[in-house]
């Protein structure tokens, strides 16, 4: 059993065991092809949760600046993390997450960019462009409860109500064109709404 295996699964033990978990939906996630994870975003916990809920191996996103302290680090790259830089256009990124949905692989990204209140805001345009460019399968996740399992703490002890709902994959046509700004508006715009869907309304922020 390799690392990742071990860490789903003793991640899992602790949500059966410490937190009242459910989970729906599983049966939405493609077994083959190039698939992408959309969900929002409320603690460090969530990636973890994805990657116990995927039954393919996930790969993830992490800020840069994380890496630097070597126990979450560590942690990071068990789950399939890499780390990215927020603040600027990061074309490292997006030549390795094209790679990754090349090789028929899964990736998870989280639009908004960062943790939440628990309140979805807008998201941010990397996620279009990354899904026009391969033309994978995206497969959108409502995360409910991970705001009261911050930090790492939430992650080694979770608690509470902690529900994941999965929803049904969509994709767009795959194209190299160039988007304007509205085009790019438009469909990501699509994409959070297909997140927020999975959300009760009062966490849905501007995608009510």
């Amino acid at each position: 059993m390799n690392l990742n295996k071990i860490c789903n699964y003793v991640q899992l033990k602790l949500l059966d065991n410490l937190a009242d978990f459910q989970l729906t939906g599983e049966d939405n996630i493609p077994m083959k092809g190039p698939l992408i994870y959309i969900a929002n975003h409320q603690a460090f916990l969530d990636p973890s949760l994805i990657s116990v809920v995927s039954p393919r191996k996930v790969n993830f996103l992490a800020k840069k600046e994380a890496f630097k302290f070597y126990p979450i680090a560590t942690l990071l790259k068990m789950y399939g993390a890499h780390p990215i830089n927020r603040f600027g256009l990061d074309l490292t990124f997006f030549r390795w997450a094209l790679k990754i949905l090349k090789n028929e692989e899964a990736l998870c990204l989280f639009p908004e960019g960062t943790r939440t209140n628990g309140v979805m805001k807008k998201g941010l345009p990397g996620i279009v462009h990354l899904a026009v460019r391969s033309g994978a399968n995206i497969v959108p996740i409502g995360i409910q409860g991970t705001n009261q399992s911050r930090g790492i703490k939430g992650v080694l002890a979770p608690s509470g109500k902690i529900k994941i709902k999965i929803g049904e994959p969509f994709k767009f046509e795959k194209s190299n064109e160039a988007l304007n700004r509205d085009e790019i508006d438009l469909i990501l715009d699509k994409i959070m709404k297909k997140i927020a869907e999975l959300l009760p309304l009062r966490m849905r922020g501007i995608y009510k």
